[in-house]
């Protein structure tokens, strides 16, 4: 059953359900439901279309910590007010679809996105949902240490960078902006490649560190440090010298004696090679050549600025970038976690500079003409409880949350499922992350189904998860 305009509709095999995500669209063009009906049999007649595959890129955004979906993309109005909070619901520029009054910028483009608000699992632990939102697979709890290990499953990009090598001179896919660790130094599992090896990690970016706060103005460490040059490019002696004196320290190893681990790292150095003699690579990451007006239309905060970068590294044929919200101090990007004082640190240090980042990510990918192929998602690990304790904050809450898809062949301007009267259990469509994950893989091209082998020759299903066909088609 799905939602538009206030109204329930029934599906059938014959207009199944993603057909009916399309009338919103329609609607703001002066097509109804019969004259929808009658450019879907033309269609039929015209021959099938499938949407697996139509993302040639991709640009994943997750806010670390678990944003509250009743404050941001579920807000529930009518609930009572130790559910709902302060914050109130604004019209979009779809009809009947509503969103936060603190993401005004995002509420001019709901056309571009559909809001999936029935996403639940049962995993309230920050580390092991996170791994499952980013690798489609669920977490396997070997120790109560839940940092990342070698027999992690892999992330959607090292995946992707595995069943799909580009070796163009351009990461296989990139991290931003730097290493996502717990408060405790925790490296969060579901960012590296896992049990596929060091050779499919990502190119990590450290723009800023993952706690302390950023101090510089211009952000210029987006810039990685091998591309720093005033010449424009690194000699090709100089790349040559760093090649053999690696060559040099290897000469002493016998390579009957080599294990798999260290031929993974010589993959590795021979990526960073390749990355460091691409001029391509070198201007894409060279965010001062884009003009100060938008730079700071993303806004000069980790998660801006990282939105900007993906623009750049997609645009130049990188095929995958991964945005984390950094675990940041308090009073600056910090995490979403709000056990704590959730109203006033939404309000002032994390939905003004997501609002203005993703707005503008959405604004240029449109006007630029990437959107048709370019999937974007917007998500978290989990998430907030329906009622607000006595610190005025929200705690973990699996159960229910919501997540922002876009590009790529989504319908914008749609909401797929339903939460509750609280936004505590999903009320149709529940979907998992994994089935998210699964969406995400379809997409992309690759099929969920496959099967390839960890280090020690045993299989693993791509994703466990289900492709949505109501959101993704077939």
């Amino acid at each position: 059953m799905l939602s538009i305009l206030g109204q329930q509709l029934a599906t059938s095999p014959t207009h199944p359900r993603r057909e009916f995500l399309r009338v919103g669209a329609l609607g703001s063009l002066g097509l109804g439901l019969p004259e929808m009906l009658a450019l879907q049999n033309g269609a039929k007649a015209a021959g099938p279309t499938t949407t697996f595959g139509r993302a040639k890129r991709c640009i994943l955004m997750h806010l670390w910590g678990a944003a509250p979906h009743q404050d941001t993309f579920d807000l529930k109005p009518d609930a009572p007010v130790e559910v709902r909070g302060p914050f109130l619901p604004i019209p979009t520029n779809v009809p009947g679809v509503e969103i936060g009054d603190h993401l005004p910028l995002l509420s001019r483009h709901a056309e571009k996105f559909t809001i999936v608000r029935s996403v639940n699992h049962r995993e309230g632990d920050h580390q092991a949902a996170f791994h499952d939102m980013m690798t489609g697979n669920r977490y396997q709890w070997l120790d109560k240490r839940n940092a990342a290990k070698p027999t992690d499953n892999p992330n959607i990009g090292a995946v992707l960078a595995h069943l799909r090598p580009r070796k163009n001179g351009l990461p296989e896919y990139v991290q931003l902006p730097s290493l996502l660790q717990t408060n405790s130094g925790k490296i969060v599992p579901g960012q590296n490649a896992g049990f596929l090896g060091k050779s499919f990690d990502p190119f990590l970016v450290k723009a800023v560190d993952n706690y302390k706060p950023a101090h510089d103005p211009g952000f210029t460490d987006f810039n990685p440090p091998a591309f720093r040059n005033p010449g424009g490019s690194l000699s090709n002696i100089r790349i040559d010298r760093r090649r053999k004196l690696l060559a040099s320290v290897e000469e002493g190893f016998d390579k009957a004696e080599r294990g798999k681990r260290l031929v993974g790292f010589d993959d590795y150095y021979q990526q960073a090679f390749s990355l460091v003699a691409s001029n391509k690579a070198r201007q894409a990451f060279n965010l001062a050549a884009e003009p100060p007006e938008v730079r700071s239309r993303y806004g000069f905060t980790p998660f801006g600025q990282s939105c900007l970068l993906a623009r750049r590294l997609i645009e130049v044929g990188v095929p995958l970038v991964n945005i984390y919200w950094r675990n940041g101090r308090r009073r600056t990007d910090i995490g979403w976690d709000n056990h704590i004082n959730n109203f006033a640190n939404l309000k002032n240090w994390q939905l003004p500079p997501t609002d203005m980042a993703v707005a503008a990510l959405f604004d240029e990918l449109g006007q630029r003409g990437l959107l048709e192929d370019t999937l974007v998602v917007l998500m978290g690990e989990f998430g907030r409880t329906p009622g607000i304790s006595a610190e005025g904050g929200r705690q973990h809450w699996p159960f229910c949350y919501s997540v922002v898809m876009a590009g790529a062949g989504i319908s914008g301007g749609q909401v797929f499922g339903a939460s509750d009267s609280k936004a505590g259990y999903p009320a149709r469509d529940a979907v998992s992350p994994f089935d998210i994950g699964a969406s995400i893989f379809h997409l992309l091209g690759v099929d969920v189904t496959r099967v390839f082998h960890d280090f020690l020759g045993r299989p693993h299903r791509v994703c466990k998860g289900t492709p949505i066909t109501e959101l993704v088609g077939t």
